[in-house]
């Protein structure tokens, strides 16, 4: 079973799209976290409402607003599943992504995959396809994106997503599988990820980027390749000097 675990805070207005791409999914046999950080909007109602319709919805209420990180390892603790995936409520699944992504890591013998998407709007129009990948560039930026699957000894073995981490907790838990697992990347579509103004890293680009140039250099000294880690140096560098000019 796959387990996906839905965090959402005031998602009213993309949540039900965001359901209802799982829905679709011709791998059916999964099951839907939906964590609920303190919404003020009606983002509960919504998925309250789902979680009677099917039940393989269950709806978790935090009782304080924790953010992102928590919110995962809160839905994660409750996971029943072989397999763990993360969406967000602004973001869809393609109908086949489940199906795909399961069968790639189970028939290459990895423990974590990931794939292309395509970036929409607000309107849910296609602007671009985005290629992820390759693997081994991981350690220079963060490539995973935004679709992926892995097997849930990952996140038991590294203890979940650092809540020290928010803004960059994802390619924190990306680093951390890199070091220790097997990951592929698969070169197809299976996403639709959402540029709006009010998504978190619309609202938050430029604090984003500091915490992922923050990471790298934690991270530099666990690279063994000479070239890769000049690579990542000389990437520090330069946003240290460029941000000294401004």
């Amino acid at each position: 079973m796959i387990s996906v675990i839905l965090p959402v805070f005031n998602g009213e207005k993309y949540l039900q799209q965001s359901i209802r791409s799982i829905l679709e999914q011709t791998y059916e046999n999964w099951e839907l976290i939906i964590v609920n950080d303190c919404s003020t909007d009606n983002t509960e109602e919504i998925a309250q409402r789902y979680a009677k319709i099917d039940k393989r919805i269950r709806v978790i209420n935090n009782l304080e607003n924790k953010k992102l990180p928590a919110s995962l390892n809160i839905g994660f603790s409750n996971a029943k599943g072989q397999y763990f995936t993360w969406t967000s409520d602004d973001n869809a699944y393609a109908k086949d992504a489940f199906e795909k992504l399961r069968k790639n890591l189970i028939d290459n013998n990895v423990d974590f995959v990931f794939s292309d998407y395509q970036v929409i709007d607000e309107e849910d129009y296609i602007l671009y396809n985005q290629v992820t990948g390759p693997v081994e560039e991981l350690p220079y930026y963060n490539n995973v994106g935004a679709c992926f699957l892995y097997k849930k000894e990952i996140q038991e073995h590294l203890k979940g997503y650092n809540v020290n981490k928010f803004l960059v907790e994802d390619y924190d838990f990306w680093l951390r599988v890199y070091w220790k697992y097997k990951m592929l990347h698969i070169s197809e579509s299976l996403y639709f990820y959402r540029i709006h103004a009010k998504s978190l890293t619309s609202e938050r680009k430029k604090e984003v980027e500091l915490a992922e140039i923050e990471l790298l250099e934690e991270n530099v000294p666990s690279i063994n390749d000479k070239k890769m880690k000049e690579k990542v140096n000389f990437k520090i560098q330069k946003f240290y000097e460029k941000r000294e000019k401004i």
